[in-house]
């Protein structure tokens, strides 16, 4: 049976889900592996889901700029004060951090290309592998609808949350630990209470060498964990429909009664899918219909479709990076040039370079890529997953029956069809 295929009866696979938690292989954009590899090494690699690199890297970049006081020298060079940005900056170290940093953005690239194709790949095969659900000894993980701003949200309190929400233990974990010892070192927690409370910040005191690796942590934990969101909601959505759609007479569970009238309705693809289709099957309905629909690319350049897209073009990339290099410089300048403070600055260029990035991708490069029109579809798969659900029912008790479960798994009440002539259509 189709999802009963094991992984060594199938050349490439598409996902992982062990008590580690989920992994798998998605269209990326190379450009945005190698910026957030430039932003700091590591992250383009935990980006594509090679953790161990990501992990190297990330901790590698660390731990070496710290001996060369790289964040040091760029805090006093962007304050303007550079015979101190010469005395601090050890170039012993910082000759290795060079080498490290240029290859990290090389290899994060190159493996999003490499991995780009093993993904075109594994879509073409006629045998597939995906998961749904795996019990461990650790851990009980499984596919869900989760939504991306909500992972998005938890990452923005305390980075890695998000990723552990979406049951990427080991990527949330690195992120999390770098998060709190970064916090802590920097004195975050210490500087957001002075700030809410209007307290004097004395920036001699300020760890800076620690406080600029802020910015780019955040700001990457944001954007990673909703793009994880949106393409784990995908793999869900391609997951359904490898094991539904290609059982031919799966809507034919009897073939021995015609009945009158059909009940229509549509929703979401989700986990009441397959409880709306177990429902049918227990209370024996012999006649339905899943018919996946897709919405996809009415409109290749609408915000709102580009916003919710993980493929490397969307508008959120644009916002999140302008907020990313903003709070970077918005902590350097504030209290030093600008007055406020590093944190409350620091956020407020969150803000504005959001919105400057989102303008600037949505608008500018938006109006290049039209003009050179540039595809922004990379993946055949919509993100939201709808479906026509077709239910004959045979007198008052099953309409009655099928109209509960409608309003209770969320499903929407398209109306009624009768005759042969809908029988002979869809199924």
């Amino acid at each position: 049976m189709l999802n009963r295929i094991k992984k060594e009866d199938v050349r490439y696979y598409k996902m992982n889900i062990t008590s580690f938690g989920i992994n798998y292989l998605q269209h990326s954009s190379p450009w945005a592996a190698a910026w957030w590899s430039a932003a700091l090494p590591g992250f383009g690699h935990l980006y594509l889901g090679s953790y161990v690199k990501g992990f190297t890297f990330m901790t590698w970049e660390i731990l070496v700029n710290l001996k060369a006081n790289l964040n040091l020298a760029i805090y006093y060079t962007f304050i303007g004060d550079f015979s101190k940005a010469n005395d601090v900056f050890n170039e012993r170290w910082g000759i290795f951090y060079m080498a490290v940093w240029l290859f990290a953005m090389y290899d994060a690239y190159r493996l999003s290309v490499e991995f780009n194709k093993i993904y075109e790949l594994e879509g073409m095969q006629e045998k597939r592998h995906f998961e749904k659900f795996r019990m461990g000894t650790l851990s009980i993980d499984f596919l869900e609808q989760r939504p991306p701003w909500l992972a998005a949200f938890f990452s923005g309190v305390l980075g890695g949350i998000g990723h552990i929400y979406m049951a990427q233990f080991v990527k949330g974990f690195i992120l999390l630990t770098w998060t709190i010892a970064i916090n802590y070192y920097a004195q975050v927690n210490h500087l957001f209470v002075k700030t809410i409370l209007g307290r004097e910040i004395f920036l001699q005191h300020v760890n800076w060498q620690w406080l600029l690796f802020w910015p780019s942590i955040y700001g990457f934990c944001i954007w990673d964990s909703y793009v994880n969101a949106i393409e784990i909601n995908k793999l869900l959505v391609e997951e359904q429909r490898y094991v539904f759609g290609q059982k031919i007479n799966f809507h034919a569970i009897s073939e021995g009664r015609h009945y009158p009238m059909y009940l229509l309705g549509t929703c979401k693809q989700s986990v009441n899918l397959e409880l709306i289709v177990s429902s049918l099957k227990t209370q024996g309905f012999e006649k339905y219909a899943v018919i996946f629909l897709d919405r996809l690319n009415n409109n290749k350049r609408e915000t709102g479709d580009s916003i919710r897209k993980s493929d490397g073009i969307s508008n959120f990339n644009g916002a999140i990076c302008g907020a990313a290099i903003f709070m970077l410089f918005g902590t350097m300048w504030g209290g030093a040039i600008i007055p406020g403070g590093p944190i409350a600055i620091g956020l407020a260029g969150f803000l504005i370079g959001a919105i400057i990035g989102y303008t600037i991708d949505r608008y500018i490069v938006g109006w290049i890529r039209a003009k050179m029109n540039w595809d922004t579809i990379k993946s055949g798969n919509s993100v939201d997953g709808e479906v026509l659900i077709c239910v004959n029912v045979a007198d008052e008790k099953q309409y009655d029956y099928v109209s509960k479960i409608f309003a209770e798994k969320d499903v929407r009440f398209v109306g009624e069809v009768e005759g042969k002539a809908m029988a002979d259509l869809v199924l």
